[in-house]
């Protein structure tokens, strides 16, 4: 019995293994995406932290993923973290790469 039970959740574990693969791969291409936004403000002048957009951003996840069924305070603190990592990426990207004028 332990043993079906274990080979039911192997299945699950799977499943889960496979969304995180997702997640990961999305977050990559965000972050990349990110690079590149940083790269237009550093050669258009344009700060690094835009306040109201952060704040923006947040609130739409928040939106978004209640409307999935998800926490919105949950989400907030996961696209705060999110966000967190995009502003040092760009910070690191604003501040070392030279300008190209």
């Amino acid at each position: 019995m332990v043993v079906e039970t274990m080979s039911g959740l192997e299945g699950f574990r799977q499943e889960i293994d496979a969304v995180d693969s997702q997640i990961v791969e999305a977050l990559a291409k965000r972050f990349e995406i990110c690079k590149r936004v940083a790269n237009f403000k550093k050669q258009q002048g344009i700060p690094m932290m835009q306040p109201d957009r952060v704040e923006a951003v947040k609130q739409r996840r928040r939106e978004l993923g209640m409307q999935h069924g998800l926490d919105g305070e949950f989400m907030v603190a996961l696209y705060s973290l999110i966000i967190q990592e995009t502003c040092r990426m760009e910070d690191d990207i604003i501040e070392t790469q030279p300008q190209h004028h």
